[in-house]
């Protein structure tokens, strides 16, 4: 195994086990702290005094998707990103993108097998790219920020040998 995350190398089945195990706790999260959102968020400004703002359907939407976008789909990528990057080294760019691409295709098989859509609108893929948008930049985030030290003294090495 290399430890260098910039290098490719071979995919190992290891490899495959925790980008799986880190894909279904992006996918996990995510059902959860959706459910928590589209339930509780009315609730949440009330109790903060601002309930006034649901009046408003267009902004209240703006704000929920803003608000989706930050406190899901970035911590939910952000959690896959720290498991796949503490156990992933070699091929961490490629790798990365994984997680992000499972949780929003599974969240999509979800949605069209529950939800029982016959038509298929720009809203629903534009609420699609905002998750793998979202999942993708929590996950690079995570995966960088927890091999943060390591990718800062390679890069000490580096600039010490060019000198």
């Amino acid at each position: 195994m290399s430890l260098d995350p910039f290098k490719r190398g071979p995919i190992e089945r290891t490899d495959i086990l925790h980008l799986a195990i880190g894909s279904a706790i992006c996918f996990g999260l995510t059902i959860l702290l959706l459910n928590l959102v589209f339930n509780q968020l009315p609730y949440i400004l009330y109790n903060l005094g601002v309930a006034g703002v649901i009046f408003f359907k267009d902004n209240y939407i703006i704000a929920r998707a803003l608000f989706t976008f930050g406190t899901v789909y970035l911590t939910t990528g952000f959690c896959a990103g720290v498991y796949a990057g503490y156990n992933l080294y070699a091929n961490l760019k490629l790798l990365l993108f994984i997680p992000a691409i499972i949780s929003t295709v599974g969240y999509i098989l979800l949605i069209l097998l529950l939800g029982d859509y016959s038509l298929i609108t720009s809203e629903f893929v534009g609420l699609s790219i905002l998750q793998f948008v979202g999942n993708s930049l929590g996950s690079f985030l995570g995966g960088y920020a927890i091999n943060w030290n390591y990718l800062k003294t390679e890069t000490n090495r580096r600039t010490e040998k060019i000198n």
